[in-house]
């Protein structure tokens, strides 16, 4: 089944990827060490074998978080310590990546989804971890801090979609973002999970007669406190932003905004389900989080498929059934009156089941538009196949 229509398909010759960033840290800091990283790699090397390599290690991390905590409670020091490092070398390959096109002359549109598409597992991904180094265990903390993560990168893609440039602010995720979670990770290493249970008030006694309420605080509370003030900046920022550019192309805004009710949809079905079943909160949050972050690699792989087509909006996500069945299931009493068809023991072979339907449709996306990309630009995914004109090889 193709997901790129014909009548769409020719647009991908005139694709052109348009990116700002203003990071200071990115600028001044990273961008030098990235380009000296860059030339490590031979230019035979393809830039989305690098981007992969980067997904790995932190593959490697979460397989390692659920070997040893598949509750999502605390691991061994030096479990921290590796996840550190798996991000941090995730974000230096997933930055050279387009560097490593622009060398051997194979940017496109298959970079951009083969990117895109591995930052948003990783988003996912990088949330259990995180999860187990604050020491949030299962709660609702967790669930607001993967509505809050998750949410953050479905607004940069659709904000994306619709200005055609992907925004990158003074403070932005994949930069500042992600080094604050390497030292999260490296200090959950060096004084255990345990130190973010801790208060601001322990750290500084006199807060608690400065701002009584702050000082109350635990240390993981303030993080997740801080991630939400600055999703509600960014959302604030995306909608100007999505304002703009559909008043400066003559577009009317309404159905441009409501590219963002599908993330809003998703959360309140998942609020209702977990609300009706807290015990997927407190117990079974592994395979929820699972399932809603193939989920949501889905939704984002479809927009940004239409954003490299301009092809309409995908509003509609067919991950959504299930999580809708498991909905109503669990609210069945307050709709109907009669018991859940499953519930407690019953509902965690549902979970599972939703997570493997959720990586088949998935994976089978994935392969579909990789192949028809190649199909189209006649290249191949993970090596090259057309060498640059003037190969500089033996220079470099």
């Amino acid at each position: 089944m193709p997901y790129i229509s014909p009548k769409y398909r020719s647009n991908l010759s005139k694709y052109k990827y348009s990116g700002t960033d203003k990071s200071l840290l990115s600028r001044y800091v990273l961008n030098p060490f990235w380009n000296r990283l860059v030339k490590v790699f031979p230019l035979w090397v393809a830039p989305n074998l690098i981007t992969m390599s980067g997904l790995l290690c932190v593959m490697l991390n979460l397989a390692t978080l659920l070997y040893y905590s598949p509750d999502l409670g605390t691991c061994p020091n030096w479990c921290y310590y590796s996840f550190a490092v798996g991000l941090f070398v995730y974000q230096s390959l997933d930055a050279i990546d387009g560097k490593q096109a622009r060398r051997t002359g194979t940017s496109g549109p298959l970079g951009e989804l083969f990117d895109h598409g591995c930052d948003a597992l990783n988003t996912t991904i990088e949330f259990l971890l995180v999860t187990s180094s604050l020491h949030y265990g299962q709660s609702w903390l967790t669930v607001l801090s993967l509505a809050s993560s998750l949410g953050a990168f479905y607004l940069s893609t659709w904000e994306e979609y619709h200005t055609g440039t992907l925004y990158l602010s003074y403070f932005s995720g994949p930069v500042e973002g992600i080094i604050m979670l390497v030292f999260i990770h490296t200090i959950s290493g060096i004084f255990g999970p345990e130190f973010w249970l801790l208060k601001f008030g322990d750290l500084y006694s006199k807060l608690y007669d400065i701002v009584p309420l702050a000082a109350n605080l635990r240390l993981n509370e303030g993080f997740a406190a801080f991630a939400g003030v600055g999703l509600i900046f960014n959302i604030l920022a995306g909608f100007h932003n999505v304002y703009l550019a559909a008043r400066s192309k003559g577009k009317p805004v309404l159905p441009a905004l409501l590219g963002f009710a599908p993330f809003v949809a998703a959360c309140g079905i998942a609020y209702l389900w977990l609300q009706a079943s807290p015990s997927i909160v407190t117990e079974h949050f592994l395979p929820f989080a699972l399932y809603i972050g193939a989920s949501f690699g889905y939704q984002v792989g479809l927009i940004i498929t239409a954003h490299l087509t301009k092809a309409p909006f995908p509003y509609f996500n067919l991950m959504l059934i299930p999580l809708a069945i498991g909905c109503i299931n669990a609210n069945l009493p307050a709709i109907a009156g009669i018991e859940p068809f499953f519930q407690g023991k019953k509902e965690l072979p549902y979970l599972w089941s939703c997570f493997a339907f959720s990586i088949l449709v998935y994976a089978h996306f994935a392969i579909s538009v990789i192949n028809e990309l190649c199909d189209f630009f006649d290249i191949w995914c993970l090596t090259i196949k057309h060498k640059k004109k003037g190969d500089q090889t033996k220079k470099d």
